[in-house]
């Protein structure tokens, strides 16, 4: 008898050895978290010879504990069936141990309720053990028994190594998906980074290309195109200074019309809700304030000391449920203005270019009381 109890023993002990020898290199060659835990159950039940096993995930911020993984349980139960995370539950009150929990005999436990589901599949003795985790427990490893069973200390010896060794699994696959969506994102904002770069040679080689210097010296040159340059840069600082892809409408006036109110904010008036451009529409929109601007001042409603500009926009919503921003730049109180004889630099760059990059419309103003711009063009969701 003693002879037999001993065989049995060792082959318990081969089988153990066996599933711990085959789950460390199936779950090292694995990166499929469900996969993993659904091997682990499987070779547990069959290292112990106990036909239910079961991992439990802890989800904190619904407290519960979902059977993530599990064998030889009903249909509908592994992914689906929950159960409580606090201390009235197997499950939970195993998360607050400091040590496997072993319940021989269900009929007699008090320290917590047994489930339904667990009555259901005829459960009467269960170990518990934590599969630990650096930002917390991933869970609990779960054995459950049909017979009253006394288990072993080699077997729960066995199901700490187990559990302990499903963690480090657990967690290897973890980092290694964070390293590759970290790896996806820096490729992704390369090539965002690059797109950008490229958009922004482009538009330079533009304003370089247009700028006129027909009766202009170097330095006049210079310094017009350094201005402008001046306006884009402000526009980008916006994009990349703040916290996402986006530039607040509002904000990027303010920024680029500062020089032209330093004086006397109350001479231009913004108004207007909150609307966010993406960075490509950004650097536009500030390009057209800064011209808007600066002819304002050179020979609009800003060169003398009367003349005020009222800058406003709204955002509409039209029937197909997009949204548009229709925004007027409106002079008042300026010197008398007249169309003029040809089509120049900001003419081209207000209503050809601004209106074709934003994908609007885009028109001029010119009546005696002063000069307007008009700009209507859609709104690009996130």
């Amino acid at each position: 008898m003693a002879d037999t109890q001993a065989q049995i023993a060792l082959e318990q002990l081969r089988l153990q050895r066996a599933a711990l020898a085959d789950f460390g290199l199936f779950a090292f060659q694995c990166n499929d978290i469900d996969a993993v835990l659904t091997r682990a159950v499987e070779l547990v039940s069959e290292a112990l010879d106990v036909p239910l096993v079961k991992v439990l995930e802890h989800l904190p911020r619904e407290g519960k504990m979902l059977v993530r993984a599990g064998v030889n349980w009903e249909r509908g139960v592994v992914g689906h069936e929950t159960f409580a995370d606090h201390r009235g539950s197997p499950g939970g009150y195993a998360l607050r141990a400091e040590h496997p929990v072993v319940s021989t005999d269900l009929d007699h436990e008090d320290r917590f309720e047994t489930p339904d589901m667990l009555r259901r599949h005829g459960v009467r003795s269960m170990v518990n053990v934590i599969i630990a985790g650096e930002a917390g427990a991933f869970g609990v490893l779960e054995v459950d028994a049909r017979e009253q069973r006394d288990f072993g200390e080699d077997e729960i010896a066995f199901l700490r190594t187990y559990a302990n060794l499903l963690a480090g699994a657990i967690e290897r696959i973890r980092s290694h998906h964070e390293l590759r969506r970290a790896a996806r994102e820096q490729g992704v904002l390369a090539r965002e980074l690059g797109h950008r770069v490229k958009n922004l040679l482009g538009l330079i080689k533009a304003l370089a290309s247009l700028t006129p210097t027909e009766g202009r010296s170097a330095q006049d040159f210079r310094t017009l195109f350094v201005e402008r340059l001046q306006a884009l840069s402000a526009a980008e600082d916006l994009v990349f200074g703040g916290s996402g892809e986006q530039a607040d409408l509002g904000k990027l006036a303010e920024d680029v019309l500062a020089p032209y109110r330093q004086d006397d904010p109350g001479r231009i008036r913004i108004e207007g809700g909150t609307a966010r451009l993406s960075a490509r529409r950004a650097r536009m929109f500030g390009l057209a304030l800064h011209e808007l601007a600066t002819n304002a001042a050179k020979y609009g409603a800003l060169c003398g000391s009367d003349g005020t500009v009222r800058l406003a926009w709204h955002v509409d919503e039209t029937p197909a449920g997009e949204g548009r921003i229709s925004l007027i730049w409106q002079e008042r109180g300026g010197p008398a203005v007249t169309p003029p004889d040809r089509k120049g630099f900001g003419t081209r760059l207000l209503q050809d270019v601004i209106a074709h990059e934003l994908n609007g419309e885009a028109k001029l103003v010119y009546e005696s009381a002063g000069f307007s711009y008009e700009l209507d063009f859609p709104v690009e969701r996130p």
